[in-house]
């Protein structure tokens, strides 16, 4: 199979495609999964898979039959076999559905499929937080690992618990962000710990002596990655008076504004702000504008991660970038190489606007 799930240009063609190569690959030997199954799987709509079943039907590879799934046609005697290639399941473990990610983690989880695709391999999405919004996952992470066969996992957002069982477990996997301190599950993620460090320096630089981090309260390793980080910044440029502290918030967009009145209404007001999230500083921006404070005149922001809607914003938010297909390539190579350990972090390039 040159691919296993159908890519965007003409979807129909794709699909078809896909599905004749999988039935040549025995993937299916009696019949095709339903059509919900297929569609979600492959993120298409019921008419695109419909239209590419009908034009396989007339190639007399399926018998389509109103109320029944949909049959394998048995080939001619004689006709000659495929030869079948071995298709690994990547599964990608999730708390929210795809339209609920932010588009950086879209990009890489999309550019992850192409390149599992690409081999032939396939890339399944599950979502649901039994797994990761308890401190005891281990019943329902036990539940799903044994009905889904892949090959690896891929953790995003897992909290320490969830990376503790897959430890445990010695399941292939790989943790999108950082891993726990005392575990050693290979990861990828952005180095927070010198961006952090490296944006208090900055700012330090720029002649801003009182500064703040605003953060999530820490749910996963690289959140105190970045307050280590920021903490590590503030000493290295005490001997110049800066100070900061840090600011953390529940999560919520109330919470967040309430976190940051705290900030405003201090004596010594933080000059300069690191936010961790893009959806966080979208918020601190407009939050700061609604009470007539001037970016970066009255407070500068940098923004600890990146997506594109950050330079639609007035002014452009100061930020850390990295390209989705390199955070996807590592993934990858981990994922194709088990058993391999350690942390691999991609250093994001600064970039520069008018926010600061």
């Amino acid at each position: 199979m040159n691919s296993s799930i159908p890519q965007r240009s003409s979807l129909v063609a794709e699909t078809l495609r896909v599905l004749r190569e999988a039935i040549a690959a025995g993937r299916w030997k009696d019949e095709l999964p339903g059509e919900r199954r297929l569609c979600e799987e492959w993120h298409i709509s019921r008419p695109t898979l419909r239209a590419a079943l009908t034009a396989l039907a007339a190639e007399g590879l399926v018998t389509i039959s109103q109320g029944k799934p949909t049959r394998v046609s048995q080939p001619p005697s004689g006709a000659p076999t495929q030869p079948q290639t071995q298709t690994l399941t990547v599964a990608l473990l999730s708390p929210e559905p795809l339209h609920a990610m932010p588009p950086f983690v879209l990009l890489w989880v999309d550019e992850l499929r192409s390149q599992l695709a690409s081999e032939g391999h396939l890339l399944q999405v599950h979502v649901g937080r039994a797994w990761s919004g308890g401190k005891n996952p281990a019943r329902a992470l036990q539940t799903l690992t044994t009905t889904v066969p892949a090959s690896a996992w891929v953790l995003y957002r897992s909290t320490e618990a969830m990376q503790q069982w897959f430890e445990q477990k010695q399941i292939p996997c790989v943790v999108v962000g950082s891993v726990f301190k005392g575990l050693t599950l290979p990861s990828v993620d952005r180095d927070h710990r010198a961006v952090c460090r490296h944006a208090a320096g900055l700012m330090a630089a720029r002649g801003y002596q009182r500064l703040a981090l605003i953060i999530q309260e820490p749910q996963y390793a690289g959140d105190r990655e970045s307050e280590a980080g920021f903490q590590e910044g503030l000493q290295a440029a005490a001997a110049r008076g800066v100070t900061g502290l840090i600011q953390r918030h529940d999560g919520s967009r109330e919470g967040l504004l309430k976190a940051l009145d705290r900030l405003l209404s201090a004596r010594q007001r933080p000059q300069a702000l690191l936010i961790a999230r893009t959806s966080s500083a979208l918020t601190i921006c407009t939050g700061l504008l609604q009470r007539s404070l001037r970016i970066p005149q009255d407070v500068a922001l940098i923004c600890r991660d990146d997506d594109v809607f950050l330079d639609e914003t007035l002014p452009q938010i100061a930020r850390y970038s990295v390209t989705a297909g390199t955070f996807a390539k590592r993934i990858y190579r981990l994922v194709r190489q088990p058993g391999v350990k350690g942390d691999t972090k991609v250093m994001p390039e600064f970039l520069k606007r008018e926010s600061l």
